[in-house]
């Protein structure tokens, strides 16, 4: 119910990813998830990691030469919600608010959704 609430307040409608792309801790480099979906303002990954809502993290996501001039993008985020996934078992999904990011990686955001984001069937 709390997840219905999030969407009914999302002011832009989330685009899901054609394309499989892994998020990182920035500092470390470690994988944390893959991204499954994104606008200019936030994003959702699935991980295997129960990340607690309301905290701050440094990501990185990797990018591709046709969307970037740069191999990763950098951006701090904070976690919004948790939710089981709904088909892989041991997953979680989690959605992410965009704190801060480089005016350069938001246009690299921007091209990812443009070349990766694929529409709902039902706004078709």
């Amino acid at each position: 119910m709390k997840e219905m609430d999030v969407n009914e307040r999302r002011k832009l409608k989330r685009i899901s990813l054609s394309y499989y792309m892994l998020v990182m801790d920035a500092a470390t480099h470690k994988t944390v998830g893959h991204l499954v979906d994104i606008t200019p303002k936030g994003f959702m990954m699935d991980t295997q990691f129960q990340l607690p809502p309301n905290n701050e993290y440094r990501l990185r996501i990797d990018t591709t030469a046709d969307v970037a001039d740069k191999s990763f993008i950098e951006l701090t985020a904070r976690s919004k919600w948790v939710a089981t996934d709904a088909v892989e078992l041991g997953l979680f999904d989690i959605g992410f608010e965009i704190v801060n990011i480089s005016p350069h990686d938001a246009d690299i955001v921007k091209r990812i959704v443009q070349k990766y984001g694929m529409r709902d069937r039902a706004e078709s």
